[in-house]
């Protein structure tokens, strides 16, 4: 298999070039945020900076909507890591790993594929059989995701996936551009303004979580994976380029509720506990809390059992009480005891259920 890094250039007459970040498969989502930012066919570009498939509900029939579009329109696609289960497919590389995988991932294109074909995988199956079936009936498919680029250029943008090692080397090997890991925390300084995706934008923030794109000016870099399908409140971002503005556009498809009654600002110290870096030890536990010592953060502090994970960890935890007006809306992240989290313009954070409808 050739592990080259492939870059492709970008030729585009489109004054709107659009950029849209790990789909995962959420297909009724990527369809509502084609509408809500306008997108027209073949008079905006349309970058899809990979993980098109995989965790999500519709991974086959999104697939073939994004292969339809990469056909017929000013569309553009690059390889995610996700979307390298199809190499495993095509080319039975690393069978026991796609086994594992596909163990615990049951919302997946392979389990689609062979769901379609009559065919289960489980522990007892014959991996490789499968794989053989699912190139015969699906090679098209699976050559569309083998032969994405791994880097997209134009002249102001770089398009990756996870990120790049520096201005003259892209990387040595595709691992590198597919699975860069806190691109955010990079010491380079890049020439041209790197987006990508991959890392939910959450995982870089320590005090008040948001999960709209984030620019830093100093190294040149646009992160704007909203943690669809991966976070209880994630969304999907657009970025949108148009002359010499952008801008973007967030969708998801939280419930929404009406506040009933005026929430005022509380002084305190917010923080917000991530995924990567989010293992707590208990301290004392009782019926509803637990207090937790979370090494990352070095703060002790009390945490409601419902976000206290099997394996130790206070998965996306906040303090943060968000200011409220009454009449406005918010969406409902997850409901616990008496509180509820809530997004708030992208913003996560938390309040009473009675203060809502």
């Amino acid at each position: 298999m050739n592990r080259n890094v492939v870059i492709k250039r970008l030729y585009t007459k489109s004054k709107r070039k659009i950029v849209i970040s790990d789909i995962h498969g959420n297909l009724d989502l990527y369809k509502r945020l084609l509408i809500k930012i306008d997108y027209k066919p073949n008079e905006d570009c349309l970058i899809l900076l990979g993980d098109i498939i995989e965790k999500g509900p519709k991974n086959l029939e999104t697939l073939h909507y994004i292969m339809h579009q990469v056909q017929t329109q000013d569309v553009h696609c690059i390889m995610g890591n996700c979307d390298f289960i199809a190499k495993n497919v095509l080319y039975s590389y690393r069978l026991d790993f796609l086994k594992h995988v596909l163990g615990f991932r049951k919302e997946s294109l392979i389990h689609e594929m062979a769901q379609s074909l009559h065919l289960e995988i489980n522990k007892d199956c014959d991996i490789s059989n499968i794989c053989q079936i699912l190139r015969k009936h699906y090679l098209k498919e699976l050559c569309f995701l083998n032969d994405l680029p791994h880097v997209l250029e134009d002249d102001q943008h770089i398009y990756v996936h996870a990120g790049i090692e520096s201005n003259d080397n892209y990387g040595t090997d595709f691992k590198q551009v597919l699975t860069h890991p806190f691109f955010l925390e990079t010491h380079q300084i890049f020439k041209k303004n790197v987006v990508v995706g991959h890392m939910p934008v959450t995982e870089y923030c320590s005090h008040i979580a948001s999960f709209d794109p984030i620019y830093d000016v100093k190294h040149n870099i646009y992160s704007i994976d909203g943690g669809n399908v991966v976070k209880h409140g994630g969304q999907l971002n657009a970025l949108i380029f148009e002359g010499n503005t952008t801008r973007m556009e967030r969708c998801d498809l939280l419930e929404e509720k009406t506040v009933i009654h005026d929430v005022s600002y509380h002084t305190q110290i917010p923080f917000f506990v991530t995924w990567n870096h989010g293992q707590i030890q208990i301290l004392e536990k009782s019926d509803k809390q637990s207090k937790v010592y979370c090494p990352y953060n070095h703060r002790t502090f009390w945490v409601e059992n419902e976000f206290v994970t099997k394996d130790l960890k206070a998965f996306d935890y906040t303090n943060y009480e968000i200011p409220l007006k009454k009449g406005e809306t918010v969406k409902i992240v997850f409901a616990y005891q008496d509180k509820v989290q809530i997004k708030k313009n992208g913003i996560l954070g938390w309040t009473y259920r009675s203060n809502l409808e």
